[in-house]
């Protein structure tokens, strides 16, 4: 079965806090760790990715935190999913630079490319609001 990564989980749930704020009011990454009980430094390894990504960006500070960089209806579910594990191929062979060698024989290859597809459009069409 398909399944969401607890990276992709938790980066949604920060995501989707950071898209309740109030404009100029920043998200302490330590407070939604102590509110959310996910861990901090996977928290903190998450939201480098996503800043890395142009999705949030931080400011340091007694009042500082993370904000979202974006309108929320703008950040579709794919662009967190690659942000955060660098592709959302349902299968290895469909991300992998090198091809598969049995690729000619696969009985299988021309299937998932089909699942494949339609879930990069579900994931692309997605979004966190």
């Amino acid at each position: 079965m398909l399944q969401i990564s607890k990276q992709v989980d938790y980066g949604l749930q920060l995501l989707g806090s950071l898209a309740k704020l109030e404009k100029d009011q920043f998200l302490s990454l330590r407070q939604f760790s102590k509110e959310s009980d996910i861990s901090f430094l996977f928290l903190q390894r998450i939201a480098r990715s996503l800043k890395s990504a142009g999705i949030i960006e931080s400011m340091r500070g007694m009042k500082g935190g993370y904000v979202l960089k974006r309108n929320p209806k703008s950040i579709s579910l794919k662009e967190i999913v690659e942000a955060l594990e660098g592709h959302s191929c349902i299968t290895r062979c469909l991300h992998s630079k090198t091809t598969c060698p049995r690729l000619k024989t696969c009985t299988a290859h021309k299937i998932f490319m089909g699942v494949n597809e339609h879930v990069q459009r579900v994931l692309a069409e997605t979004y966190i609001v």
